[in-house]
């Protein structure tokens, strides 16, 4: 029996969910993506997203807090800094 992973978590949930067991995200449209009608043997091969997704959450993290101490730090009276 395949698996099928989770878009949202990555988590592995039985071929025939519907939504993961962990998160509780449809898995409706990654079974239905998997389904190959010409040769039904075949498993459901999904891409890994993960380390993309994490960059690229870090980075808008980053951009985030470098726009706030910036915005704080042009409000804050010249007497901080000498």
């Amino acid at each position: 029996m395949s698996e099928i992973k989770c878009p949202n978590c990555g988590e592995s949930n039985p071929e025939n969910a519907q939504v993961c067991q962990k998160c509780g995200a449809s898995l409706l449209d990654e079974v239905e993506a998997c389904l190959d009608i010409t040769n039904p043997d075949t498993s459901c091969q999904t891409t890994e997203k993960g380390p993309k997704r994490i960059l690229l959450i870090s980075i808008v993290i980053i951009v985030i807090l470098l726009l706030i101490i910036t915005f704080i730090l042009s409000f804050a009276p010249s007497a901080y800094w000498g």
